[in-house]
């Protein structure tokens, strides 16, 4: 459930000064100055009055340790989560308001998981404790304890309705034997964050890696916490809670300051916004008061070894994400190519020579009508899906339907395509079993994101879709088919001009969302059929210039296929028995071009390959243990690539 944050305002505005009232008798103020609205922070030890009343943002502030409460905090901190405290607000406001979903399960067919009912916390209380972590804590965040003296993580979703129950021992954990998380047995999960129904969103968000970093963030003071469910790198968290994430202003992530969680902070704040994240920089190492160095990863190692205040200090010095244009060249780290993350393009000899479609980076494909671009980046799409890679297709100038399709065909291969003939001619076509379909569907459901038939074609439109994509899915592909189909908003005038704008949003994209993007450019008219050059690339100078990478494809003639003889034998030019000719006409990052990759194409399966290996490769679909499907037997091939 969503709460309009206008309602939250009008009935805090409807209070007015009531609010640092209720606050003070809620929070036992014993010294509080009923006139000057003020009194002794109850968050820390003073003598001086510094926890101060702001009419204008009706909320009170320590002056001292830097700590901001309004009504809905304090509803929290006395045992409240976020809607009933908003329930409280809204009946001392005297406004009315439904809410209807609270406490309900709306999700149908979902297996919700069993109350773990708690008598005793002892060995919780103790281990936590240990870690520095309060009995209040534990009894404010729900923490409980199973019969075989297990921690117990309730995941609430916003309707305060339980949802996931995960498990913990409560010991130190052997990672050589131990388990270290678990979800309870028989239930389903879904990746909530843990604690989200007991946070604000009028206050900035902090964002952990664990259950155990959100109670330390709580334990010093910080209670608008959450952690992710399922560790560091699993993101399915930012999709599944999109619409909640999206109402807070300002977002802290605190991941561990390992590979993992640097990896983690980078993604979520492409995805969150940069403008609206900020970045806890825990330190890799401590010095005790004994002058002792040890290494620290975590902020409940911070809390365990520094103590409540350093947690707090850390959180409220968040840094800003650095300005996206700016950065120092001190800072500047030299970076191997192989160190680049991208996508693989699944054709062995080309990912040879170009290592992989780098994240950052626009990607140039061209070839008159009929080379095979469809075929090719079906193919470059079905390998990124099974690298886990999520993909954005806008497709110009076929329907979804036909989309879908051509790329079913590929992930199906030979071994899950039939033949069939028309009943009128015997015209020859093939089919992808129905078993298949189902199974690709379910395998790559959530994975591959098409934009829609007749959906306005505008490039500010086409841009604005990939940016949800990207911030919503995680998406790490992007295909662009292709820009002849794209209405820039140009004329006769200014079309030129309005290409290399264009060429020039999707080079900052690639870069801003760190992703690939292939863009499919059609060459000049041509007066014969021959193999391209840059130069013959259509548009604006600027495709050429400012690309990475480009590649055309070329297809083979019969006239190619039966080469050209000399009277007196030998070869004017060696017949050619494959399909495709692939050119890197264009790679700046190898920082050469010339390079040629020869191809079969297979039309039952539209796949690309070079050897029966690469025609017969099983996508993971398919070899998943949850597929379903029978294996057909093998594609046959010979030498001269013909079946």
């Amino acid at each position: 459930m969503i709460i309009e944050k206008d309602k939250i305002s009008e009935a805090k505005a409807k209070l007015g000064d009531q609010n640092a009232f209720i606050i003070a008798k809620d929070l036992n103020l014993a010294d509080f100055d009923e006139k000057n609205l003020k009194a002794c922070c109850p968050f820390h030890n003073e003598s001086t009055a510094s926890f101060i009343y702001n009419p204008k943002k009706l909320n009170f502030h320590c002056f001292g340790c830097s700590k901001s409460v309004d009504i809905l905090d304090v509803f929290m901190l006395k045992g409240s989560t976020y809607i009933e405290a908003v329930q409280k607000l809204f009946e001392l406001a005297n406004i009315k308001y439904s809410f209807g979903e609270h406490g309900v399960k709306v999700q149908h067919n979902y297996k919700y998981p069993n109350e773990v009912i708690c008598t005793d916390k002892t060995n919780v209380y103790h281990y936590l404790g240990l870690r520095g972590i309060s009995p209040g804590t534990i009894d404010y965040a729900d923490v409980r304890e199973d019969d075989r003296k297990n921690i117990v993580f309730n995941f609430y979703d916003t309707n305060d309705v339980l949802t996931v129950v995960k498990y913990r021992p409560a010991r130190k954990i052997d990672k050589r034997k131990d388990t270290k998380t678990w979800c309870q047995q028989g239930a389903d999960t879904t990746p909530l964050l843990y604690n989200m129904n007991r946070v604000t969103t009028d206050a900035p968000l902090l964002v952990t890696e664990g259950e155990a970093d959100t109670l330390s963030a709580i334990e010093a003071g910080y209670s608008n916490s959450v952690s992710v469910p399922f560790g560091a790198g699993n993101y399915e968290w930012i999709e599944y809670n999109w619409e909640w994430l999206q109402q807070f202003e300002s977002i802290i992530i605190c991941s561990d300051n390992d590979a993992a969680g640097i990896k983690m902070q980078k993604e979520v704040v492409y995805r969150l916004g940069s403008w609206r994240t900020r970045l806890v920089d825990i330190p890799l190492t401590i010095t005790k008061p004994d002058g002792k160095v040890v290494p620290t990863k975590d902020l409940n190692e911070i809390l365990y070894f520094c103590g409540k205040q350093a947690v707090m200090d850390l959180i409220l010095s968040a840094k800003d994400t650095p300005v996206d244009s700016l950065i120092d060249f001190s800072r500047i780290k030299n970076v191997d190519l192989n160190d680049i993350d991208g996508v693989m393009t699944g054709f062995p000899d080309l990912d040879k020579s170009l290592m992989k479609l780098f994240y950052g980076t626009l990607n140039i494909m061209t070839g008159v009508n009929g080379s095979g671009k469809t075929s090719c980046i079906s193919n470059i799409i079905a390998h990124a899906l099974d690298q886990e890679k999520n993909t954005f297709l806008y497709s110009g100038e076929m329907p979804n339907h036909q989309t879908k399709n051509w790329i079913d065909f590929v992930l199906a291969g030979q071994r899950n395509v039939k033949q069939y003939y028309t009943p009128e001619n015997k015209a020859v076509f093939w089919r992808v079993t129905p078993e298949a379909h189902d199974a690709i569907d379910n395998y790559y459901a959530g994975r591959l994101y098409v934009y829609k038939d007749a959906y306005d074609n505008h490039s500010d439109k086409i841009l604005e879709s990939m940016e949800a994509s990207a911030r919503k899915y995680g998406t790490k592909l992007f295909v662009l088919d292709n820009l002849t189909s794209i209405n820039l908003n140009a004329n006769d005038k200014n079309k030129y001009d309005k290409q290399a704008e264009f060429i020039n949003d999707l080079i900052k994209f690639a870069v801003k969302f760190n992703v690939v993007v292939l863009l499919v450019v059609h060459p000049h008219k041509m007066d014969q059929v021959r193999r391209m050059n840059k130069m013959d690339i259509q548009g604006v100078s600027a495709v050429i210039d400012l690309a990475h990478r480009i590649l055309s494809l070329y297809r083979v003639t019969k006239k190619d296929k039966q080469g050209s003889p000399k009277k007196n034998g030998g070869w004017y030019q060696e017949p050619i028995k494959h399909d495709i000719i692939l050119d890197i006409l264009k790679d700046r990052m190898m920082g050469y071009e010339g390079e040629s990759l020869f191809l079969y194409y297979d039309k039952p399966s539209r796949r690309f390959f070079t050897n029966k290996d690469d025609l017969d490769y099983r996508f993971a679909w398919e070899t998943s243990e949850h597929s379903g499907v029978l294996p057909y037997p093998p594609p046959q091939f010979n030498d001269e690539g013909l079946f």
